[in-house]
């Protein structure tokens, strides 16, 4: 970072330099520019050149900071502004010749002002901003916590909002001759420059890089994203950051036994790829197994889905663009853990020769499985891939799935059930979550539930015979393919992978990049 205090408004803006971020490389091999440009400076909200002012403010309602506070203490009596988070106004004409805008965000209370707190705050700055179509702010948010890592902890949460926020798909959109970009620069403010800061915001910006990439991947349509694209961005992940790449076709699968992955491509003219990432760096004393589902588009094969909202199966590989998302970020932090990454793409289509209801399909672990319903197909492709993912020797699995109706009726479309074999683990995986924007909820796996999922013709059918409790039996349905002894999770992300709405750091009719951040934690946290 350069060692500048700050600037005052007269004076020539400092270059973004040093500790200064921008995406080192576009998410999007069609970005046509660069992402926000941020650098952290101090000194006063009002001497920082930019074209807007971003100051947070807490129910107290305290604007001494600002020399105008006195008027923006009666602006907010008389438009009811309470500081709360979620409310904001803006002000005009206050300082700064020319005079600059000035967005004023409620920060809640100071005892519960956390991380996703900040991250909330600086994402609603970037929307108001956009409002106005403005091209520069500085952002005065209260980071001073009292230790370095909840310092650090705070900055990387605002510079993932920051970024997350002003990032949009639309890439198809044509007939604009001039199209508002969102912001390309932001300045953050410290009272003093420390270390922590500048960590914080570098992992931040990783994270949202990381985030933005899996959101891209799955709001790209599925004539776009077939599974021979992923596997081709798998190939430019391993070659960036020299991670090992296998990926297996149609052949290869077929000679390691995976009967039940098969069964569900091949009803598309699209084939398959079975995708398997590696990072083993020297002296890792643990290795993480991530698996994600990989459906590029699930009509449900001859078990038609409705024919409304079925293009958002589109977004039904979220949890393979989460575990490619999470490998980006890994190749940048390098953590000293070792992850294996397995991803089995597939589209799920009713062509001549897909697979039928009673069709008895043989796994790679052995075990037979009777399908009832071809829409229950996730679970069958993921059965497959936890088996190959044990026999790389992995110490634990997190795997990510879109994969039940029944855990958005449970939970909303904001959250994504968890749920595993191993409390220790589970709890370190829900613990990842905290903080990190992801949104999680355990969910319990009733032994008893497994009589649901019996089958008179094979080991385990492949869906519930009641309608009730479907994302817990789907559950026990995975944890049939997990070994005696080796710690997993399941999370189903099915309500938060596509928004339907805009959420707290995306955008409505866009992928989240659900489970990204949850999964980079965890790698750091097994490394530490």
């Amino acid at each position: 970072m350069s060692s500048s205090q700050g600037e005052g408004e007269g004076n020539k803006p400092a270059p973004y330099a040093g500790m200064e971020g921008r995406a080192a490389r576009p998410f999007r091999s069609e970005a046509k520019g660069e992402l926000m440009r941020w650098q952290i400076v101090t000194g006063s909200p009002e001497s920082v050149k930019a074209e807007a002012i971003v100051f947070g403010v807490f129910e107290d309602l305290d604007f001494t900071p600002l020399s105008a506070g006195n008027q923006l203490t009666e602006t907010a009596r008389q438009i009811r502004f309470k500081g709360k988070a979620g409310e904001a106004f803006f002000a005009f004409d206050l300082f700064g010749a020319p005079a600059k805008h000035l967005l004023v965000v409620g920060l809640g209370t100071r005892a519960a002002l956390g991380p996703d707190g900040l991250r909330a705050a600086s994402a609603l700055a970037v929307r108001k901003l956009h409002e106005r179509f403005l091209k520069e702010a500085a952002l005065a948010l209260p980071l001073d916590a009292d230790s370095p890592q909840a310092r650090s902890e705070s900055i990387c949460a605002l510079t993932e909002g920051l970024l997350l926020a002003n990032e949009r798909f639309g890439r198809y959109k044509t007939g604009e001759e001039t199209p508002y970009d969102g912001l390309h620069a932001c300045r953050i403010l410290v009272s003093k420059r420390k270390p922590e800061y500048e960590e914080g915001a570098r992992r931040g910006e990783v994270l949202a890089q990381a985030t933005l990439f899996a959101r891209t991947l799955v709001s790209e349509p599925s004539n776009v994203l077939t599974p021979a694209r992923m596997a081709e961005e798998a190939k430019k992940l391993a070659k960036e950051y020299g991670f090992s790449l296998k990926v297996y076709d149609e052949e290869a699968c077929e000679k390691m036994g995976m009967g039940a992955y098969l069964a569900v491509a091949q009803g598309s003219k699209n084939p398959p790829r079975f995708i398997h990432l590696s990072y083993r760096p020297k002296g890792a004393r643990f290795r993480l197994g991530l698996v994600g589902k990989g459906l590029t588009f699930d009509s449900g094969g001859l078990s038609l889905k409705p024919a409304d909202n079925m293009g958002a199966m589109k977004s039904d590989m979220a949890g393979s663009a989460a575990v490619l998302g999470a490998m980006k970020a890994i190749g940048e932090l390098k953590p000293a853990v070792a992850v294996e990454a397995v991803m089995a793409m597939a589209e799920n289509m009713p062509g001549g020769s897909a697979y039928r209801p009673g069709d008895i399909l043989k796994s790679m672990s052995g075990k037979t499985i009777e399908v009832l319903n071809t829409d229950a197909e996730g679970r069958l492709t993921l059965a497959d891939a936890l088996a190959y993912v044990q026999r790389q020797k992995v110490d634990a699995i997190v795997d990510l799935a879109t994969l039940t109706g029944a855990c958005v009726v449970a939970l909303g479309p904001d959250y994504a059930g968890a749920m595993g074999n191993d409390q220790a683990f589970l709890d370190e995986v829900l613990a990842a979550a905290k903080g990190s924007g992801d949104l999680l909820w355990p969910l319990p796996l009733p032994e008893a539930y497994g009589k649901y999922i019996k089958s008179a013709v094979a080991d385990v059918a492949n869906i519930s015979r009641i309608r009730w409790g479907g994302a817990l039996t789907a559950g026990l349905f995975l944890k049939h393919f997990i070994d005696e002894g080796t710690p997993w999770v399941h999370l189903d992300i099915a309500g938060p992978a596509l928004r339907e709405d805009d959420g707290i750091d995306a955008h409505k009719a866009e992928g989240s990049g659900a489970g990204v951040r949850t999964l980079v934690r965890l790698a750091l946290s097994k490394g530490a």
